[in-house]
């Protein structure tokens, strides 16, 4: 026969509570691991480079040949009708995103639909090159560089520091076509619709 003991209650109210709190911080666990394994989409942007370069009646910007692994390419639009225009967006270290765009179109135009509304703030050196900067000190900054005959801009809500850092390692692609980025290989392939533009994930101009 058992005897019911204060210290009986005691020890299996305490093993109860014991399991209960087990069983919340290992449903946190497999939260947490969930959420930091998620993957980002990525891009293989080496055949819009490639179209770009046999299309294109300027010189063809890349983007650095090694980046780091969290810097991820997530989209990739090409348009090869008038105007010739690229833009090829990046997740970020730092969970913003930068693009890259470069286009022949209007000046004014490429700034209007890049710059957005931030206002110019001075100018950054970063590679070979003297970019104007421009800021809204709120969620946009870009760095544009006006080309003999196109318009280069590196902009997004990233910090000027990620966007430097884009900028400082851009490079012109090699005459012979190949070395384009085959970044995100596993990714979406980039896709021809009816008007001869190549869209890979989503529309840069919702960054």
């Amino acid at each position: 026969m058992s005897e019911y003991t204060r210290s009986t209650a005691t020890f299996k109210n305490y093993a109860i509570s014991l399991g209960i709190i087990v069983g919340i911080l290992l449903l946190m666990y497999v939260v947490v691991a969930t959420r930091s394994e998620e993957h980002i989409p990525t891009v293989e942007y080496g055949p819009d480079a490639r179209s770009l370069q046999s299309e294109a009646e300027y010189p063809v910007t890349l983007p650095p040949e090694e980046l780091p692994e969290d810097w991820t390419a997530t989209s990739s639009h090409l348009d090869i009708s008038e105007p010739v225009e690229w833009s090829l967006g990046f997740a970020t270290p730092q969970d913003s995103h930068v693009m890259i765009t470069q286009s022949d179109d209007n000046r004014e135009t490429v700034l209007a639909d890049r710059v957005r509304d931030a206002d110019p703030v001075g100018t950054v050196n970063a590679g070979d090159r003297e970019w104007d900067h421009y800021d809204n000190d709120d969620d946009w900054r870009a760095l544009v560089s006006e080309e003999d005959d196109h318009t280069l801009v590196v902009s997004g809500p990233a910090d000027l520091d990620e966007l430097a850092y884009m900028a400082e390692g851009l490079r012109p692609a090699p005459e012979d076509g190949d070395g384009n980025g085959d970044a995100g290989a596993e990714g979406t392939d980039a896709t021809e619709d009816g008007d001869g533009a190549d869209e890979s994930g989503t529309d840069p101009s919702d960054a």
